[in-house]
């Protein structure tokens, strides 16, 4: 097909000053929340994944995460809420406590 660029499960952004970007974080590149694959350098290329099931810390004060519940990120705070006018992340895969982990499918 004359029109296909690319598979699309992975959206290549450029860090700026201030961003601090470890391996496995969520990553809010405008209305786009992604896992960065690697750890992100100011100035450098990095690889932020868009699509699978990944591990994100469920904060203390958030509560119980139900399975197929909606995700969304509070990218001033760097943490997944249920705030439905935070950033769409995905979907609960499983069900999550708060101080541990959920699996969440990203959306894209």
């Amino acid at each position: 097909m004359k029109t296909f660029n690319r598979q699309g499960e992975v959206l290549h952004y450029i860090p700026k000053a201030g961003d601090n970007i470890k391996s496995g974080d969520l990553v809010a590149v405008e209305d786009v929340v992604g896992v960065a694959v690697t750890d992100g350098i100011v100035g450098e290329l990095l690889a932020v994944s868009v699509q699978g099931v990944y591990l994100v810390p469920v904060p203390a004060a958030l509560g119980q995460i139900k399975q197929g519940q909606s995700v969304y990120f509070d990218s001033g705070a760097k943490e997944i809420t249920l705030t439905d006018t935070d950033l769409f992340v995905g979907w609960a895969w499983e069900d999550g406590e708060p101080g541990e982990v959920v699996p969440v499918k990203i959306a894209y």
